[in-house]
């Protein structure tokens, strides 16, 4: 994660936790997937809205942020620590049955989003399911409030993920809805098993 969007989220973390109280609804077709009761990782918790759903439908569940403020947060309201992590740092070798990534991995720079789709694939164990939102476009860059986007596009998504992982299915989910910005944003989430 760049810099200066690390920055934002640990300068704005108590902000940013009051603005998310109602988890992401894509959150429970993921969970329908998942192994009942299995183990998964969170990568990017924020202020723990979709971790504490996770737990509350009987999940184990590995929380990280790579923001120490907003783990703070997460880890207050979920009774239990979250760890502060940067997305290169993942090591697990087919530990969870879930990896699910909502709007986090979208601050990796694309030429380091290749590794970390490899270090997510790792960590999956066979028949484990990702799922992964990003923002969509056609250039990275910096929004109004100064964070990193790779704004990929659907297709460059599914080739990011096809090359990078063998993966027995990928799927690319697409909508329009907001984010913490209230802006209309086009979203994509891939959606892949291993």
């Amino acid at each position: 994660m760049q810099d200066n969007t690390l920055d934002f989220y640990n300068s704005n973390a108590i902000d940013y936790a009051a603005d998310g109280e109602t988890p992401n609804p894509k959150l429970f077709d993921f969970l329908k997937r998942c192994k009942p009761a299995g183990r998964i990782l969170e990568l990017g918790t924020g202020s723990g809205t979709d971790a504490s759903a996770i737990v509350n439908a009987g999940f184990q569940l590995d929380a990280t942020d790579g923001s120490s403020g907003l783990a703070a947060i997460a880890a207050k309201r979920l009774g239990q620590p979250v760890r502060t992590m940067m997305f290169d740092e993942l090591s697990a070798i087919e530990e969870y049955d879930g990896i699910y990534a909502c709007a986090s991995l979208t601050h990796v720079p694309r030429t380091q989003l290749g590794p970390i789709i490899r270090r997510v694939h790792s960590a999956l164990v066979k028949g484990g399911i990702v799922w992964a939102s990003f923002k969509t476009g056609t250039a990275e860059g910096h929004d109004a409030l100064g964070r990193y986007y790779n704004y990929l596009s659907p297709e460059e998504l599914q080739e990011y993920w096809s090359d990078n992982g063998q993966w027995s299915g990928i799927e690319i989910e697409c909508w329009t809805g907001s984010a913490y910005d209230k802006r209309s944003t086009d979203w994509a989430a891939v959606i892949a098993v291993r």
